[in-house]
């Protein structure tokens, strides 16, 4: 890549939702860099085929096998930005909760995870247990690859839908339907609209915003709640445009 080629941003993100919201907004405020979605479609914080192996290593695997099919080299990645759905994962374990009589295998509510048996139950909580773990991890990790890549993650608290739209139980089948008119009818800027569900944050600087953040989604059953950092990406991008 000759030197003055734009730098890229790769981002790896759960499904289409991430990259229908945010793809135009990234480019028109980011028109000196190639921005790169790479749709996972799946949980890669919760793969049953790779418990076992430490997340920042299978992250990193993604990473590598990104670079090997867009053909990119190391000088021309600005970051590795990862956005996650928290799904709750973050509660204490007594609140997630059986109810016999409902009739939906999993139930996400406002200060409980409801299911429906006692074995949905214990495949939550195992569920939580691992993701949680994983999140964790990786929000303390500022590169990756052999420390060769800028790396941060960010996150939807439940899932992007319940942020935006305050669907707590989306449906898979309309999904980006409803982002695209929802942009088209969105009168200010994609991240100011998003501030509003931003935690509370006393700190200044990115970094300390950034921890604050994480802090906060990690407090009890603020996982179910509407809140997202994901307008601290954008600060990221520029942070990391500036060091160039």
């Amino acid at each position: 890549m000759a030197k003055n080629r734009k730098k890229v941003v790769l981002l790896i993100v759960e499904g289409e939702s991430d990259e229908t919201l945010l793809i135009d907004r990234l480019r028109e405020l980011f028109k000196d860099h190639e921005i790169r979605f790479e749709p996972q479609r799946g949980d890669i914080l919760y793969d049953i085929n790779k418990q076992g192996k430490p997340i920042k290593d299978t992250i990193g695997e993604i990473v590598k096998e990104v670079l090997i099919k867009r053909k990119f080299k190391q000088s021309d990645i600005l970051a590795v930005i990862h956005i996650v759905d928290t799904d709750g994962c973050l509660i204490p374990e007594d609140n997630v909760l059986v109810d016999n009589q409902q009739e939906a295998l999993t139930y996400y509510q406002n200060n409980c995870i409801s299911v429906s048996t006692e074995a949905q139950k214990n495949n939550i909580l195992n569920r939580n247990d691992i993701r949680s773990r994983n999140i964790r991890t990786m929000n303390s990790v500022s590169s990756i690859v052999s420390n060769k890549y800028n790396y941060q993650m960010f996150y939807f608290s439940r899932n992007l839908e319940h942020v935006i739209f305050d669907d707590p139980n989306p449906s898979s089948e309309t999904k980006v339907d409803n982002i695209e008119a929802f942009l088209d009818d969105l009168a200010i800027p994609l991240e100011r609209y998003l501030l509003q569900f931003m935690p509370d944050a006393d700190a200044e600087s990115y970094n300390e915003q950034y921890i604050a953040s994480w802090t906060f989604i990690s407090q009890g059953i603020n996982s179910l709640q509407r809140s997202t950092n994901v307008p601290l990406m954008f600060n990221f991008i520029e942070l990391k445009t500036s060091e160039l």
